[in-house]
């Protein structure tokens, strides 16, 4: 089995972000209600807002490590199960026996281009690295917007890297599952169904366009089209084995 990305946590990542949205923009409204309020003619009442400030600094860290392990556990789990996927495949095209020589050529080439499409988890981490030390930094402008724009870049090369591997091993899969289903005579299996081919680029505009409405939407869409990918192949990998 090539296991699957769990759904629930991809909703309840969702959920948290528009929860710090919510909680960053209401104790923002709070602390500057404060400041207008405890001028009196001794000055700001600073305990009250160095108070607010705090809880403040608070609220969002932890929302924002909740927010971080549930994406850390989907975005984990969708590179895991390509990765499994491909493997799986390669042990299905390794087993296959056959004197057809176009079929073995075929078989041999798709095996060597599937081991080349694994994802590699170098993007992921510095990604989430630089999260976490642009969250724990956060009231240090310099160094939240040097970890921001560099989780940016590792975020964006990740993205890439999944686009790129769901359309290439699609691709390749369909054009050897066609050589084994001529040689076990079923020409009626149904078909592998696709992951929608996504440019990276294109989803950051999105992003930006739709103040990361976009985003959210891809969250929750792009680990059900891997699951649903991966349950189809295997069950057309169940009937070519």
């Amino acid at each position: 089995m090539d296991g699957r990305v769990n759904i629930g946590l991809a909703i309840g990542a969702v959920i948290m972000i528009i929860a710090g949205g919510i909680a960053s923009a209401a104790i923002s409204f709070s602390i500057n209600y404060n400041v207008i309020t405890s001028m009196d003619e001794m000055g700001m009442n600073m305990p009250s807002l160095i108070a607010y400030g705090i809880g403040y600094y608070l609220v969002i860290v932890i929302i924002g490590a909740i927010t971080m392990i549930l994406l850390f556990i989907v975005l984990k789990e969708i590179m895991d199960v390509l990765n499994r996927n491909i493997e799986n495949t390669r042990a299905l095209l390794a087993s296959v026996m056959t004197d057809d020589t176009s079929v073995k050529s075929e078989v041999e080439a798709a095996a060597r281009e599937l081991k080349d499409e694994r994802i590699q988890g170098w993007a992921f981490w510095g990604y989430f690295i630089s999260y976490i030390v642009g969250l724990i930094f956060t009231f240090v402008p310099p160094v939240a917007l040097t970890f921001g724009v560099a989780g940016l870049i590792f975020f964006l090369i990740y993205l890439h890297q999944i686009f790129s591997t769901s359309t290439s091993i699609y691709t390749i899969k369909i054009r050897a599952y066609s050589y084994l289903k001529n040689m076990k005579g079923l020409p009626q299996i149904e078909e592998v169904q696709s992951i929608t081919k996504r440019n990276v680029f294109l989803v950051l505009i999105l992003m930006i366009v739709t103040f990361g409405i976009y985003w959210l939407y891809l969250i929750v869409k792009l680990p059900s089209e891997v699951n649903e990918f991966v349950q189809t192949d295997e069950a057309v990998r169940t009937k070519l084995a």
